[in-house]
């Protein structure tokens, strides 16, 4: 999909916190959609009123939104913003996981079909991610929430903490947020169990109420 841009200046005329996107109006009185992932971090969320400048984007079906957002002011007075280390204990939990996955594979605890399993749902779920935010920039149908978060639960999450970050995708939200990171717990403590000591007593103990709920 082609594209061509030219960049501009006006003032967020509205905001959907909860969802993550407004509209701007252009000092021409052109109004853009303008998604959270477009703006630059900072500790407030954006607000209307402010005045901003950016980059128009018209697609070649003749959309535009705006990119590339810089704050320029909010009631006549100069906005600050402060870099942030984007997601430094997310990638430190990955980083962790990884190298566990990667010494209990070596040593033969666990079947490197599990290692294989978790790249393939990572890069399925890193697509779903992607997939989501260009659905939610072009107001196409979304890939539910529910469905993201099973993905992670099922061996995604890797994947999903560098869509995350990368994308910039799905990081406000706070009770996505914390469901998020309750797959995240319940994934990584079933691969404790099928790879530590646990692993023996907890298989036994499903085999008995396997057992029992035959009988």
């Amino acid at each position: 999909m082609g594209s061509r841009s030219t960049r501009s200046e006006g003032v967020l005329a509205s905001w959907n916190d909860e969802r993550g996107f407004g509209f701007v109006t252009r000092d021409d009185g052109e109004r853009l959609f303008a998604h959270i992932s477009a703006f630059p971090p900072r500790d407030a969320r954006p607000a209307p009123g402010e005045r901003l400048s950016f980059a128009v984007e018209r697609t070649s079906d003749d959309k535009v939104r705006a990119r590339n957002i810089r704050y320029l002011a909010a009631s006549g007075r100069p906005l600050r913003t402060r870099k942030r280390r984007p997601g430094g204990m997310r990638y430190v939990v990955l980083v962790t996981f990884a190298v566990a996955i990667g010494i209990v594979t070596a040593i033969g605890a666990l079947p490197w079909l599990f290692a294989a399993l978790y790249l393939t749902m990572s890069l399925i779920t890193y697509g779903s991610y992607a997939a989501d935010k260009k659905a939610a920039q072009t107001k196409q149908w979304r890939v539910s929430e529910s469905a993201l978060l099973g993905l992670g639960l099922f061996g995604g999450w890797p994947g999903a903490i560098v869509a995350q970050q990368h994308l910039r995708h799905k990081t406000q939200k706070a009770t996505f947020r914390q469901a998020f990171w309750g797959t995240v717990v319940l994934n990584i403590l079933v691969f404790a169990i099928l790879t530590t000591a646990l692993r023996e007593p907890i298989l036994e103990l499903a085999r008995l109420i396997l057992a029992a709920s035959s009988a």
